[in-house]
């Protein structure tokens, strides 16, 4: 990118707020910040991320890095993690994902998830005076990675602990919890171990037992079924529940909003797209030029960062009217939060039927529920998280 071009592009704050990144949308498409480069647009950041000329640059490990994990044993196991591998490593242990997740299979979990929201919506004691994500939003997934593995509902609340320490420290950027990511990750690691092995013996249909056949069949190593199922482990619940929470934030602060998910109840997937556009979990997907690329006009220079800001692109004016503003029946567009092509979330559609399976039961179940108050979340430069969602369900 010439001197020229460089001089032309807005400062973007990795936490500027939606006025800021109007401002900057005037100016430019893209910005740049201490990180690299912000791209603030919808279309070019789906652009960019659908490009192969653009790599991942290690991942999550420009996140561990920033945290301070730069070596060591817990290090050399992040650098396992499919989030950190690009190429054919990163391909292979897509595979067994790819099996598990596929559209078709997650479909036939329907059931299961319907039956887990209701069930936990049954064990709520005073529906007046509901902790939403204590409540609901941790015991949803919890419970269905239990179910995915073949291991007892009744671990879901050690496997909530154990995988709230091990990622959010990590993708908030607090170092001070560091030793309890690390702690929790070796207490996942030993179980994750251990079921395995007693799996080895009455494979079924779970993912553990899918696993093992990958390995059977030779599509992954016997370390790297440890590996993936801990992937699992890591990045299945947090994101979820997180954005559970910011669906019901975004839809119950504005009671119209709500009132449209009502009125058309299986139009709830839609009502879930709008609100991942408004208010995603994950504020940014990162990008790594490793040579000089054109984009749109300009050049991004060779070992740049580029950070696909999805606050900004989910409400840009030239690809939304009205965007500040929930709108069913909007044109399809593509969440920005899940990515794209072979770095695309594997569980986007897994994540995606406990939201909205999950906002229709309420819808049907309990239409009159409202927050007790304002709720709180917190925005960082990798991800927002709920800090406070309390409701009354009638």
């Amino acid at each position: 990118m010439s001197t020229a071009q460089l001089m032309d592009i807005p400062e973007v704050s990795p936490l500027a707020s939606r006025e800021e990144y109007a401002a900057a949308r005037q100016e430019s498409w893209v910005g740049k910040s201490p990180r690299g480069f912000e791209v603030l647009t919808h279309d070019q950041g789906w652009e960019i991320m659908s490009s192969k000329e653009f790599d991942i640059g290690g991942g999550f490990g420009v996140v561990l890095d920033a945290v301070g994990l730069t070596s060591g044993p817990y290090r050399e196991e992040w650098n396992k993690q499919i989030v950190c591998n690009e190429g054919d490593q990163r391909t292979k242990m897509r595979q067994p994902y790819m099996r598990l997740l596929k559209p078709q299979q997650v479909a036939k979990l329907q059931g299961d998830v319907r039956a887990i929201i209701n069930g936990i919506l049954d064990d709520i004691d005073d529906p007046t005076d509901v902790d939403f994500m204590s409540q609901i939003a941790w015991r949803l997934p919890t419970q269905l990675y239990c179910d995915l593995i073949s291991a007892p509902r009744e671990m879901a609340p050690w496997i909530g602990r154990v995988t709230e320490s091990i990622n959010p420290p990590l993708l908030t950027l607090d170092k001070d919890r560091l030793p309890e990511s690390e702690a929790a990750y070796w207490e996942g690691l030993e179980f994750l171990e251990k079921h395995i092995d007693e799996k080895r013996a009455h494979l079924g249909d779970d993912f553990t037992s899918e696993l093992i056949r990958c390995e059977l069949e030779g599509l992954i190593s016997h370390d790297e079924v440890k590996t993936v199922a801990m992937s699992l482990l890591i990045a299945s619940m947090d994101n979820t529940l997180h954005q559970l929470g910011l669906t019901f934030g975004t839809l119950l602060e504005d009671h119209s909003r709500w009132e449209q998910v009502l009125a058309k109840p299986t139009a709830a997937p839609q009502a879930a797209e709008e609100t991942y556009r408004l208010c995603p979990r994950f504020g940014v997907i990162a990008r790594h030029a490793s040579k000089d690329i054109e984009v749109n006009g300009f050049t991004v220079p060779a070992d740049s960062w580029v950070w696909i800001s999805t606050r900004s692109g989910g409400r840009d004016e030239t690809k939304f009217e009205d965007p500040d503003n929930f709108r069913m029946g909007r044109p399809a567009s593509r969440a920005l939060m899940f990515g794209s092509s072979h770095y695309s979330c594997l569980g986007a559609t897994l994540a995606r039927l406990e939201i909205t399976e999950t906002m229709k039961i309420i819808a049907e179940r309990f239409p009159d529920i409202h927050l007790k108050g304002d709720w709180r979340k917190v925005e960082g430069p990798l991800v927002t998280e709920v800090e406070h969602l309390r409701v009354s369900l009638v």
